[in-house]
């Protein structure tokens, strides 16, 4: 049994833009024919990751502001959403490996487990917080008088405390990973 949600205008931001899971939307139309060849894959899918992803279907001709909003010209066009934001998209008929290969990319781009989420959290954190340490600390190298400056020196101070911190998420982190 399908588990390929129905959007409507109506029902578009609760069912996509609030799920909780990654959602595909595929935008279609009962007169297209690629659309309706790969409806098999979406229900074969649906079904495979259920609780894991979510899809769904919007007809364009019945929903003719959401198809407006997100800019659909050709069909069938699948958007995927994550958080409310939209992260990627497939246009045309795909065979379905095309489509899984993208549904395990944002599942592991954004995981839908409360501790896959963590630990994709806390890697972006800390890589992102380890550049800007690296850049930080080449800008005060260059500054002159950087330590001599008090508002520099608190800065600065702070900076490396931030660093010490994210040291200490990425110990973390590597607790996190081997408990599994």
């Amino acid at each position: 049994m399908s588990k390929i949600v129905q959007i409507t205008d109506q029902n578009f931001e609760e069912e996509v833009l609030n799920s909780d899971l990654p959602t595909d939307v595929d935008f279609w139309a009962p007169w297209c024919g690629p659309c309706r060849m790969v409806i098999p894959i979406y229900e074969k899918l649906s079904e495979e990751y259920d609780g894991r992803f979510k899809f769904c279907m919007i007809n364009v001709d019945e929903n003719q502001p959401t198809a407006v909003k997100y800019q659909i010209m050709s069909i069938p066009m699948q958007k995927f959403f994550v958080d409310g934001n939209e992260v990627d998209e497939i246009l045309g008929a795909v065979p379905e490996q095309v489509i899984r290969s993208k549904v395990e990319e944002i599942l592991a781009r954004f995981p839908s487990d409360e501790r896959s989420k963590l630990e994709a959290l806390l890697t972006s954190w800390v890589e992102h917080n380890k550049l800007d340490s690296e850049k930080f600390r080449k800008w005060a190298e260059k500054a002159e008088n950087a330590e001599n400056n008090p508002a520099y020196h608190s800065i600065l101070q702070a900076a490396r405390d931030m660093e010490k911190a994210n040291d200490k998420l990425s110990q973390l982190l590597v607790e996190l990973y081997k408990r599994e």
